[in-house]
């Protein structure tokens, strides 16, 4: 995306020396002052600060194209950024479970879960700033509204509703951890066939990609990316339709140029001598080519 940026902003200098280098006085001169007149010009136009004046009527309609392709871009990286400044001021103070217990904000957990018990009873957490929920769906509801501060919950029980709410985060370590298991009745051979069965997806790695099949935040990563940054196909029509009318703007002038010289050179033969003449032809400005055509037909009538 900025490589192809900078391409169009080198382009977009190149293209308008060329419409404007007969008419205007300010793209001419020496060959180092029009380089620095290119580089000014194509760096001006990102902040709307050119100087110099455009004259051809090519060269008004592609400079106003480009105007129109350079808003649209900073606009997008304005708010971007603006987005993201907005959400780093907004993030939440807390960065573990003892930030949390040293701030007064109500705790959220699942309606039966033992994390209320180990709240109260191990972490000394008054019962006053509990609140049972109920569903992944009333989890989001009071985090996004205030109402609590976060959710104290078991680790699969937040892998999964994380993977279908990006706006949420799990914030410091797992402070208890525990096992999960499958009972069955005592002596039954499925306990034996289970176990076996888990060991051998544990070792071959099938157990992980389960896990990452279900758990992984797919859908958020993705909105997370295109939120965050701009891709060139984000602006990919806009950089065709500026490049085709770029390309049409010089088609329309070399045509324009070529008629008008052969009506000043008419009796010239085609050669190496002929193209010298023809870029000097194009480097000349147009008073100066219109008196010579001036004198020529003067010569003639006479």
């Amino acid at each position: 995306m900025w490589a192809v940026t900078t391409c169009f902003f080198i382009m977009i200098g190149v293209v308008m020396w060329i419409l404007e280098l007969k008419r205007n006085e300010e793209f001419g001169g020496p060959l180092k002052q029009q380089l620095v007149t290119i580089f000014w010009f194509t760096s001006s136009t990102s902040f709307y600060s050119h100087r110099e004046n455009t004259v051809s009527t090519l060269g008004r309609v592609v400079l106003l194209m480009w105007l129109y392709v350079v808003l649209a871009i900073t606009s997008s990286y304005t708010a971007s950024l603006t987005s993201i400044l907005t959400v780093q001021q907004l993030s939440s103070p807390i960065r573990g479970i003892d930030s949390l217990i040293s701030t007064n904000e109500r705790i959220g957990f699942q309606v039966g879960s033992f994390a209320e018990n180990y709240m109260i009873e191990e972490l000394n957490i008054p019962k006053s700033r509990l609140m049972a929920l109920g569903s992944p769906q009333e989890y989001a509801e009071k985090l996004g509204e205030g109402i609590v501060a976060a959710i104290v919950e078991e680790r699969p029980y937040i892998d999964l509703f994380l993977s279908n709410n990006c706006k949420f985060q799990v914030v410091g370590d797992e402070f208890f951890k525990s096992s999960w298991g499958f009972a069955f009745p005592r002596d039954s051979p499925l306990a034996i066939d289970m176990s076996t069965a888990i060991l051998r997806l544990s070792g071959n790695g099938e157990l992980q990609k389960i896990h990452d099949y279900w758990f992984e935040k797919k859908t958020c990563d993705q909105q997370n990316s295109n939120s965050e940054q701009f891709q060139l196909e984000s602006f990919g029509g806009l950089y065709l339709i500026f490049g085709v009318a770029c390309a049409l703007a010089l088609l329309i002038y070399f045509s324009k140029i070529l008629c008008e010289f052969r009506k000043h050179y008419s009796d010239l033969r085609i050669g190496s001598h002929s193209l010298s003449r023809f870029l000097s032809f194009v480097d000349e400005k147009d008073e100066v080519s219109k008196n010579r055509l001036k004198r020529k037909r003067e010569m003639s009538v006479s």
